[in-house]
């Protein structure tokens, strides 16, 4: 019978081999040998499963820490009991429970703020945070010092150590130079955790701060009311869309929001230099991290158009008129494909809730939501469209180029729709995901209904692999152009 072999089922296996090994040390010199060959199995196992999560693309969030679990476990037990046996420190083991149960608490508090540890949204976000924990050679030694560590005390216990040693009885000298070599090995491994570790210290203590309010605090009657009122009317279903190039043709939002400002002289010279280092910074992370966490740009530039009041999504409550725009309402305004148009009024006349999760600028995307309205307005329907997107940090009316929270691209969108429909108390099995590259594919993948629009050649191989339906939305067409001067007209008065 077929097994199907996933990430997470290798990283179990990896487990249990390692509980084995250990299992067979002491029992005889033959048994300590075949320990040895386990633990070059589970460490084999530890890359292996990392390889496979990539390869099949089966990466998640759990995944991810039921791999961090696994390593904790392997690498306690195999310490724990060479220091019972003698053979090294009882302040070893000590030394990486401390530091496991440290680094696991502060990506714990990461994760409950929208980090995490690892991908391109990681906690970790200065260059020698992501050389030290999560580069490959980073990761590559210390399993390459533990699985030495581990085999050379297993060796030693095999070859040198009790009545049944193979080697039989060694000079005092020799003996002492072993031990000094297993003394010295397992301390640099040990150093070695806690260097890896500094950075998660380092990095994770502000999210101690962020976390001192109380948690768990229920919510409001009138909350319960809301949640429960949008669920009865879009029946636990919701329809997500990405912005640029699914409902909006390209060039993006933003990078239109560049040219106007750069027109305009509104970006000092010094933030392009500021981009430039932020980008050295980013590159670990990757080209997307690069153009789409990178914001340093926006430093010192005067806030966009903003809602005064309203939700953390940046729209007002169920039912309440929008508040009026603040300042700069010569800000961009999209143009959506005619198609998308149509999509987003089908959903809305099914009742579903209409979210928008885009990687641009939060004002920009807020303002195609109003204009969205707008466009459904001028066919008599009436929906408030939700919004995720990119927020930035202010100060005294201007952006400081720090992003708050997660950049809302890749596996972002994800878990930022997976919240949105726990606190809505959506089916995510019967939601809809609408995008058009491969930076989408975890969102797309995290509803049950996915789509794929304008697709780029890679979300495109793989939609037709996952059988995902594809579609082409284009510019509007001239069924829909009585349609615009209403619509001028009804965004002149917004």
């Amino acid at each position: 019978m077929s097994i199907g072999w996933t990430a997470n089922k290798v990283t179990l296996l990896r487990v249990v081999v390692g509980f084995l090994a250990v299992c067979l040390f002491g029992r005889g010199p033959w048994a300590n040998l075949t320990a040895v060959g386990l633990t070059v199995a589970a460490i084999a196992l530890d890359a292996l499963d990392g390889h496979l999560a990539r390869k099949k693309q089966m990466a998640t969030a759990v995944g991810a820490q039921l791999d961090i679990l696994g390593d904790r476990m392997i690498e306690n037990v195999y310490f724990t009991y060479f220091a019972v046996v003698g053979m090294v420190s009882l302040w070893l083991p000590v030394l990486f429970f401390a530091r496991g149960a440290a680094t696991d608490f502060l990506r714990g508090l990461a994760m409950k703020a929208g980090r995490s540890g690892w991908a391109a949204n990681a906690m970790l976000e200065t260059w020698w945070g992501q050389a030290l924990v999560a580069s490959r050679w980073s990761r590559g030694m210390y399993a390459a010092m533990k699985c030495l560590c581990f085999c050379y005390l297993g060796l030693e216990l095999a070859l040198t150590r009790g009545p049944l040693a193979l080697l039989g009885e060694l000079a005092a000298d020799v003996q002492a130079m072993i031990r000094v070599g297993a003394h010295v090995l397992t301390w640099m491994t040990g150093a070695f955790c806690l260097l890896r570790g500094l950075p998660v210290l380092v990095e994770g203590w502000k999210y101690i701060a962020g976390n001192a309010a109380p948690v768990g605090v229920a919510k409001s009657v009138a909350q319960e009311a809301l949640v429960k009122e949008i669920r009865e009317k879009s029946g636990g279903v919701a329809a997500f869309f990405d912005l640029d190039g699914t409902l909006v043709a390209r060039p993006s939002l933003e990078k239109r929001f560049f040219r106007l400002l750069r027109k305009r002289r509104a970006i000092p010279a010094r933030n392009y230099f500021l981009w430039l280092r932020e980008a050295m910074r980013l590159m670990p992370r990757g080209i997307d991290a690069i153009l789409q966490a990178n914001k340093v740009y926006l430093r010192g530039v005067e806030i966009l158009d903003e809602h005064g009041q309203g939700d953390t999504d940046g729209h007002s409550a169920e039912g309440q008129p929008r508040a009026p725009l603040r300042r700069n309402p010569r800000q961009p305004v999209p143009t959506f494909l005619a198609q998308a148009i149509e999509k987003v009024a089908w959903h809305a006349n099914k009742g579903h809730q209409i979210v928008l999760v885009s990687g641009t600028l939060l004002p920009l995307a807020q303002t195609a939501a109003s204009a969205m309205e707008v466009e459904l307005a001028a066919r008599g329907i009436t929906v408030t469209i939700r919004v995720l997107a990119t927020q930035l940090e202010e100060l005294e009316g201007r952006w400081t180029g720090r992003i708050l929270g997660p950049a809302m691209f890749g596996e972002a969108k994800a878990r930022a729709a997976k919240r949105r429909a726990e606190e809505m108390r959506l089916d995510l099995r019967r939601c809809y995901a609408y995008g058009d590259s491969l930076n989408d594919r975890w969102l797309l993948a995290a509803v049950g209904r996915p789509t794929a629009v304008n697709a780029s050649k890679g979300l495109g191989q793989m939609a037709k692999k996952l059988g995902w339906p594809t579609l082409e939305w284009r510019d509007l067409t001239p069924e829909h152009s009585k349609f615009r001067e209403k619509n001028r007209q009804i965004w002149r008065v917004v």
